[in-house]
């Protein structure tokens, strides 16, 4: 997309770089050359070619032309395009919008001071303003276009008026130095890999009003270390947290349906998750190389986990598969290494190929299905086969040792393991779990469960 927008732009400023109806030198000296805009009653700024605007530049309210004055309403698109001498611009009050790339690439424009009267920044409008430190959009814009503040690594702060409510794709990418930053809570979409690569960012916070995140939006994000989620939130998108290397924790809330592909891929340092009961879906990689992850409780909605979803969380020791989940994709929980219990709901009809292998050291295998269905021999590791307890419900063991994958196991026995007889592996009941603290759980957790009123003990 970075690309496209750019060739765009490319394509776009030839076609205006020498392209305007009249050139007028101010009193300072300066010659600023215009376009007629609406039916010739207003002027916009135009091009005069590249790096054609040096030092300060005055946009004057109006222009007297042939004896005739008319107000300076617009800055055109590719207006100032690569005026990499042009430090400093005076957009007046009369400018209602700023045209897309109307400064971009403008790598020595260290500030601009957008007035109340602009409601419109155009796509790519400040995108590779190299030395730009800081901005304030004043509560007059309604519209910002889509990587507006691409690639400005030097911007350390910007203020987002409670009139904009939506942040587009790339808005702000690449912004390498950008610390901190306020969403409003007139703001109710957060759109493709606005934040990304925003490595200085330590926190975020989304308010409620926010319904949605977009594709990538903090991506690669590496200095974050929390994220506080609002609870009007229902997607969070794809890879939306990926490469958030000092992330620790995040509450997903219950009003989030779905997790996207990769959201929290690689999250290296994420010790602990909980997913909301309203989440029906994990998506492929969600989880993938959180490799300090070491719990993770799984609302009782979600009815399917992706292929990799887990993958290499190799702090994780224990996971409780709800009886919602249906569907256990390929190598969801592959090279879990730490892994040593897993409970496995009632509803699952797929487990996918090598979806816990290299679980070496897992010990306990609690299933709940009571017709078994064939598995791939791969998806448990032969230590795993030969060496964990595999408990199924009572009644069931025959099926099981006649089912391809399920008969590997050198031990299958019927009913609960001692360690958690708070558990009917045969009622359709699920009570409530809570810690010894009395903090509700998802499922049952290693340690010391409170389930149904009485201490279960989960080795």
């Amino acid at each position: 997309m970075k690309k496209q927008l750019l060739f765009l732009a490319l394509m776009i400023l030839p076609l205006v770089a020498s392209a305007y109806d009249i050139a007028v030198e101010n009193a300072d000296g300066v010659t600023i050359y215009y376009d007629y805009i609406n039916d010739g009653t207003e002027l916009e700024v135009a091009s005069g070619g590249a790096n054609k605007y040096t030092g300060d530049i005055v946009i004057p309210n109006e222009v007297t032309y042939m004896g005739k004055t008319r107000k300076v309403t617009s800055i055109g698109i590719c207006a100032f395009y690569y005026c990499t001498d042009l430090t400093s611009v005076t957009i007046p009050n009369s400018v209602k919008k700023i045209e897309g790339s109307a400064f971009q690439s403008c790598s020595s424009l260290t500030s601009i001071t957008i007035p109340n009267s602009v409601t419109n920044i155009g796509i790519h409008a400040f995108g590779s303003c190299t030395s730009l430190t800081s901005v304030t959009i004043p509560n007059s814009v309604t519209s910002i276009g889509v990587a507006v503040f691409y690639n400005c690594p030097n911007l350390t702060s910007v203020t987002i008026p409670n009139s904009v409510t939506s942040i587009e794709g790339e808005t702000f990418l690449d912004c390498s130095s950008l610390a901190s930053v306020t969403i409003p809570n007139s703001v109710t979409n957060i759109g493709y890999s606005a934040f990304s690569g925003c490595s200085a960012l330590t926190s975020i916070s989304i308010p409620n009003s926010v319904t949605s995140i977009g594709n990538s939006a903090f991506q690669g994000c590496t200095g974050l270390t929390s994220a506080n989620i609002g609870n009007s939130v229902t997607t969070i998108g794809n890879r939306v947290f990926s490469g958030c290397k000092m992330l620790t924790s995040i509450n997903i809330p219950n009003s989030v349906t779905s997790i996207g592909e990769g959201a929290f891929g690689y999250c290296s340092v994420l010790t602990s998750v909980i997913i909301g009961n309203s989440v029906t879906s994990i998506g492929m990689d969600a989880f993938r190389g959180c490799f300090g992850l070491t719990s993770v409780a799984i609302g009782n909605s979600v009815t399917s986990i992706g292929d990799f979803a887990f993958e290499s969380c190799t702090g994780l020791t224990s996971v409780t598969i709800p009886n919602s989940v249906t569907s256990i994709g390929e190598y969801a929980f592959h090279v879990c290494m730490g892994l040593t219990h897993v409970i496995i709901g009632k509803s699952v009809t797929k487990i996918g190929y090598g979806a816990f292998d290299h679980g070496d050291k897992i010990t306990t295998i609690i299933s709940l299905i009571e017709n078994p269905y064939s598995i791939d021999g791969s998806t448990f590791s032969h230590d795993t086969f030969n060496n964990a307890m595999l408990y199924v419900p009572t009644g069931t063991i025959d099926k099981y040792k006649a089912t391809e994958g399920w008969k590997d196991f050198k031990n299958i026995v019927e009913g609960v393991p001692s360690g958690i007889k708070g558990v009917h592996l045969d009622s359709d009941k699920d009570y409530p779990v809570y810690d010894i603290n009395g903090r509700r759980l998802e499922g049952p957790q290693r340690g010391i469960n409170i389930i149904n009123g009485k201490k279960v003990v989960v080795k």
